[in-house]
């Protein structure tokens, strides 16, 4: 999967439909979460940062994390370009493979990453795990779809998710006071040509403080 990613890194931001999902995904985590100025915030699958750049400005730290070097570069020239930004940083990980060994976050997020993985679950408890106590995990991608949002690809495993299934997922996880709701609708053209709608989900949950 890294692999499609690296050669698609250079051209990814000129695609003004992920430019909007972006930034309505991080309106929807803004309105589902209180944020902290003083929070510490991973960004998992953050791929070229157009999510981490979004919430980036709203806390005091952030981590791009993503299993795709090429994603990352692009990511890290973003921030040189940046003097403004200090207090982002990328760190290249497969999260599936292992889990990630920085625990303490107080909010996880990650916008279309879940389509693309084998282990859901796993990799959902996972991101649960490196949350502080009363931390918050949010996570948006596609509603079950008729497999003609990607069409025929190789390293996609879901063609979108049950939004019932997606929080009890996120309640075996460990998480609390788990919702679903609508974060964006997303249009493009299907394989036949047609344009269709996509719905995009935002799941949210919190980690006990006990």
């Amino acid at each position: 999967m890294a692999s499609r990613f690296d050669e698609a890194a250079a051209q990814w931001d000129n695609n003004p439909g992920r430019v909007e999902l972006a930034r309505a995904v991080g309106e929807a985590i803004g309105r589902a979460i209180p944020f902290q100025a003083g929070w510490r915030v991973l960004d998992y699958g953050a791929g070229t940062g157009l999510l981490t750049l979004n919430l980036q400005p709203r806390v005091a730290s952030m981590v791009a994390l993503d299993s795709s070097t090429g994603m990352l570069e692009k990511l890290t020239q973003k921030l040189a370009a940046a003097a403004a930004i200090s207090n982002a940083q990328t760190r290249h990980w497969d999260l599936e493979a292992k889990p990630f060994p920085e625990p303490g976050f107080d909010l996880v997020v990650s916008s279309m990453t879940l389509h693309h993985l084998r282990d859901v679950p796993v990799v959902l408890s996972r991101l649960a795990e490196i949350l502080k106590p009363g931390g918050w995990l949010a996570v948006a991608d596609l509603d079950s779809e008729d497999d003609t949002f990607h069409g025929q690809s190789d390293d996609v495993f879901h063609h979108g998710f049950e939004r019932g299934q997606i929080a009890e997922w996120l309640t075996n996880a460990g998480l609390r006071w788990v919702s679903v709701s609508d974060a964006h609708t997303m249009s493009k053209p299907s394989p036949t040509g047609e344009v269709r709608s996509y719905g995009i989900f935002l799941a949210v949950g919190q980690k006990g403080r006990d």
